[in-house]
């Protein structure tokens, strides 16, 4: 079946947007751009916005509003014009999805996450679909490896410590009484050690809930319905232990290795670790993951199953992938053929000495990962499907 429809696109800094872009025109839509001004205005109530977006809506017809991530206020004017809007989620914490205007039915929500995915088909939201993230493998196919052998490196990781002034939490709740310090690093060290479950908001308890309400506390609008655990503990203490654990895992590692570090903290000071600053991450990234020998990835603890984003670029370009522990990798790739997995310290230093030793069970990985991405991992396969469903199919 032919479709010569229309797409709105809400445009803003985003990753991969020209690629989406791109696969909706091959496949013979017109797509037209709405700058989207997402972290300067309001994404909830915001009258002023919701009238710019509906005359555009007004000027044709529409199949359907797109845009990467959920924007409330974009749901409430579709829903409106009775537009259906399609939004693929890969950011994760992201306090938006939890809006009264997420159950509007004229929304189409995608998510990387499969664990996420559940969470909102339980809530009872009507249109929610697993989309996994893509690479866009033809751009990193153009690219020569050769140009980039200044980031060559037995290790390599791109990506924060979440160690600046903003990320730091415990700045914020330094007043909170000694037991409650205690136990919040001590279920922190337990989710550190876990892989597979996440276990952080469960295990804060009213009493702790109210003694970070004393010092942080949580202001939520009408629109809102995530819950004060949800919050500390996805946005706030698993962002400060994954930054810790990031951290130490690569002090371990660069003990007996070299290690190079990509991050937007410059001033990181990590023992034996070289912090080579921010990497362009269209331009140069890629050049990383073809020149590295292993490339980590230490997936945010906020993602609970899904394959980030970095991991299917890293595979995308032909890298070998060392990342730890994250379920719905099984459902595409196999360890040990495509990629490799650790589940504690101690394996992820075992699987790095070994694979560094190990050259050719090394590259054969790399090249079998590299193949399974280009055969079903693009931004074509991921617009087909995405299509398919706005489309009934």
């Amino acid at each position: 079946m032919e479709y010569n429809m229309n797409i709105l696109m809400l445009e803003w800094d985003s990753f991969g947007q020209e690629y989406v872009i791109e696969e909706f025109r091959n496949a013979d839509y017109s797509v037209d751009i709405f700058p989207w001004p997402f972290g300067r205005e309001d994404m909830r109530e915001n009258d002023s916005l919701c009238q710019r977006l509906a005359e555009m809506l007004e000027t044709k017809e529409y199949q359907f509003v797109f845009s990467f991530n959920f924007f409330p206020v974009a749901a409430w004017v579709c829903n409106q014009h009775s537009v259906k809007y399609a939004s693929w989620i890969y950011d994760t914490p992201y306090m938006l999805l939890y809006s009264k205007h997420t159950m509007l039915d004229t929304n189409y929500i995608f998510f990387f996450d499969k664990a996420l995915f559940y969470e909102f088909k339980k809530y009872g939201v009507k249109n929610v679909f697993y989309l996994p993230l893509a690479a866009p493998v033809n751009y990193y196919d153009n690219l020569n490896a050769e140009e980039g052998k200044r980031y060559s490196a037995d290790i390599s990781f791109v990506g924060s410590t979440y160690n600046e002034a903003r990320q730091d939490f415990f700045q914020y709740i330094d007043k909170v009484d000694e037991y409650t310090s205690g136990y919040l690093q001590a279920i922190m060290k337990m989710q550190s050690e876990l892989y597979g479950n996440f276990i952080l908001e469960e295990l804060l308890t009213d009493n702790i809930l109210r003694e970070l309400q004393k010092v942080c506390p949580i202001k939520k609008g009408e629109d809102e319905w995530e819950t004060d655990a949800w919050v500390y503990a996805n946005y706030f203490l698993a962002r400060k232990m994954t930054g810790e654990q990031r951290v130490e895992q690569l002090e371990m590692l660069g003990e007996n290795h070299q290690v190079k570090l990509y991050a937007p903290e410059q001033e990181e000071d990590i023992k034996n670790v070289i912090n080579c600053g921010m990497v362009d991450y269209v331009k140069e990234m890629p050049l990383v993951f073809k020149n590295t020998k292993i490339n980590l990835n230490m997936t945010l603890r906020s993602i609970h199953t899904g394959i980030p984003l970095r991991a299917m670029d890293i595979m995308g370009c032909g890298g070998f992938l060392l990342t730890n522990y994250q379920q719905d990798f099984l459902e595409y790739f196999e360890p040990g053929v495509d990629y490799i997995y650790y589940a504690s310290k101690k394996d992820m230093l075992y699987l790095v000495d070994y694979y560094l030793n190990h050259e050719e069970e090394r590259m054969e990985i790399a090249r079998n990962g590299y193949r399974k991405v280009k055969k079903g991992h693009t931004y074509k396969d991921r617009i087909e499907q995405l299509l398919m469903q706005m489309n009934g199919q």
